[in-house]
């Protein structure tokens, strides 16, 4: 389930769909120091985070639905559970503009929760079924005032079946691999280690113990009953204006 397995070689260019703090293109500059790398994302204090982590890097304040690029820019595009946090009438726009941004033969490397057995058990729902409960216990966070400040809102995470994921992708581009990834323990440690980032306390060893049973559920591939999906998706040559 990890994005890097499927990058073939180091591209040419790079561009992270919510880019969140950094973290990924970080991993990314040690990975691939040649390639020009880019990010967006719609929360100004995470960017102003991955700014001051990655100078050098080419970073915007933008939704995926409008992708502040030419076409054809980019060799890679990664999108990292973030179709979740987008509105449903958002998420065919943002593949549009993926697949504009995205040379001939490039690849969209995507992740999102996976609609199986313990999608239930989603810990950032819990805000939408217990509203109440978890204003109480968590007040209103930074995330959810960056996304009010934008005129946006919180989304209920979906979690996709592939072809859900396929439909919304529309024509254009030909699947190059599937994989499904997580069972109980993901969502369970998720659940576990939320007492520790509301502590500040994200390094205790505890908390990284949890992370790592989670990583390990993660690696195991549980076909529909799974937690997570990873798609890749290569852009075909046609013209997306054309599709």
């Amino acid at each position: 389930m990890r994005v890097s397995d499927y990058i073939p070689r180091p591209p040419e260019s790079l561009l992270d769909v919510g880019c969140n703090v950094g973290a990924w293109l970080e991993e990314c500059a040690g990975r691939y120091p040649g390639t020009r790398l880019a990010g967006i994302d719609i929360n100004e204090s995470a960017l102003e985070v991955a700014r001051a982590r990655l100078p050098v890097v080419e970073l915007h304040r933008s939704g995926a639905e409008a992708i502040p690029f030419a076409d054809e820019t980019f060799d890679c595009v990664t999108c990292v559970e973030v179709l979740e946090h987008l509105s449903v009438e958002l998420r065919p726009a943002a593949f549009r503009e993926m697949h504009r941004v995205l040379r001939p033969g490039g690849l969209l490397l995507l992740t999102a929760p996976h609609d199986g057995w313990f999608a239930w058990l989603d810990s950032n729902n819990m805000r939408h079924r217990f509203p109440r409960l978890i204003g109480w216990l968590a007040g209103r966070g930074l995330r959810e005032a960056n996304y009010r400040a934008i005129g946006r809102k919180l989304e209920w995470h979906h979690h996709f079946t592939l072809p859900e994921l396929l439909a919304l992708a529309e024509d254009g581009w030909r699947v190059a691999a599937v994989r499904r990834g997580g069972l109980l323990m993901w969502p369970l440690m998720e659940w576990a280690c939320w007492p520790f980032y509301r502590l500040g306390r994200a390094e205790h060893p505890v908390r990284r113990w949890f992370e790592r049973v989670a990583i390990f559920d993660y690696a195991i591939d549980y076909g529909r009953a799974s937690y997570g999906i990873l798609l890749v998706l290569e852009r075909a040559a046609k013209n997306p204006a054309s599709r």
